[in-house]
């Protein structure tokens, strides 16, 4: 047990930003995905907006880390404290957006998610495989709790290279 009261500070100072900031960008991220959602119903120029407000993912997340370096000068923030941080950010970022998918696939368009997935359901009843392997990995690419869960994999694997990138930026702002 760690009993050093500046490294216990430390850690909730980090998850209380992580929470801070996450939910700024999971609300973003919940505007960002209307778009998608609007581009289903409507034009086409949605869902270029949806691909340009991506940008808005890494300027937010610069943005972010920046001020998390900043909130205590006192003490340094390393490659690996900027590495978490932004991977919480992201984790903490996908409930919000979980939410706005589940309510597409359930409320607004429950026709999206078999229309998203014809295409890998085409492919595997292509597959060479004995058909309960196919029936398997049926029930897996058409769950939609799996493919929530995936998005939250695939939102802290984004974390995970961003804080990369961020704490690899900001040791090399400091030096200067």
């Amino acid at each position: 047990m760690i009993n050093n009261p500046d490294i216990k500070e430390k850690g909730a100072s980090l998850l209380k930003y992580a929470m801070h900031y996450g939910m700024i960008l999971g609300v973003f991220w919940m505007v960002k995905y209307l778009f998608l959602i609007g581009s289903g119903f409507s034009d086409h120029v949605f869902i270029y907006v949806y691909y340009l407000l991506n940008v808005g993912t890494f300027l937010l997340i610069y943005i972010f880390t920046f001020k998390y370096k900043d909130a205590d000068p006192e003490s340094p923030k390393g490659i690996l404290s900027c590495v978490l941080f932004v991977t919480l950010i992201c984790f903490f970022a996908s409930f919000f957006e979980a939410i706005v998918i589940y309510a597409h696939y359930k409320f607004i368009d429950p026709s999206y998610f078999t229309k998203m997935i014809i295409p890998v359901m085409n492919m595997i009843e292509k597959m060479p495989n004995p058909s309960d392997q196919k029936e398997l990995l049926g029930k897996i690419f058409s769950s939609q709790p799996i493919y929530i869960i995936s998005e939250f994999i695939k939102n802290t694997m984004l974390g995970l290279i961003l804080g990369l990138l961020m704490g690899l930026l900001v040791n090399s702002t400091k030096s200067k």
